[in-house]
Parts: C-alpha cells; structure tokens; sequence
C-alpha cells in the first residue's frame, strides 16, 4: 500500500494539465488521523521514496529516513487533511500497523495509523 501511495505522489508530481481538456471536479472530504508519524519537513526526494516502498513498520521507515540522511522528528501526531473521498476510504482501509506518506505541509509524514476513541 506505501507503494500505491509512493506512486500517487511521483506521477502527481509529474502530472502536466492538458490544455483541451476541462479538469474533473473531484469530491474532497475532510479526514482526521490519529498516528504515530515520522514528521519530514522537506520533500522526498525520489530515491528515498523508492527505498520506502517495501518498509512494513514505522522502524523500517526511520530505518530508510537515516540511510538517506533526512531528518526527522518521531511521535504521536493527529493529521488533519482534505482528500479525494476514495483516497479517504483507501487510508481508513489500510491494514493496522502499516506506514502510510501523507503530505504534511511542504514536507511529507509516514505515519502508522492508531485506533482513537471515535473510531472504535
């Protein structure tokens, strides 16, 4: 799944906007996340994004995050973002204990998802 949403940003950053072509509105919605995150506050570069694709923990994420030499700070977080309502659902469907890469103001967190007391 990290691997989806690794692709979702690299071809998103490369999209050019067709000039015949009016945009489809896409409905976005509001999405709270409780998580224990890695706060980066700079862009991925593409390299460190590749090595992210198969870390299946949070550790294994710092892990890449060092061998690259990007800081970050480690702790409980809660995101609050504004998405396409299927990139919503596809978050919230995620296996538990799985890191995700949401973009974080102009850098990025991975972020493993914890259950709160609303969701339950």
């Amino acid at each position: 799944m990290v691997r989806r949403f690794i692709t979702l940003l690299l071809v998103g950053g490369l999209a050019l906007p067709a000039a015949a072509t009016r945009p489809k509105a896409v409905k976005t919605v509001s999405a709270q996340f409780d998580c224990d995150a890695l706060d980066i506050d700079s862009p991925l570069d593409r390299a460190t994004l590749r090595d992210l694709a198969p870390a299946h923990s949070l550790d294994e994420a710092a892990a890449v995050l060092n061998r690259h030499g990007v800081k970050y700070a480690r702790g409980p977080r809660v995101l609050t973002m504004s998405a396409p309502a299927q990139e919503v659902r596809d978050i919230n469907m995620m296996k538990q204990g799985e890191p995700i890469i949401l973009p974080n103001g102009e850098g990025s967190a991975i972020c493993v998802l914890m259950p709160s007391p609303d969701s339950i």
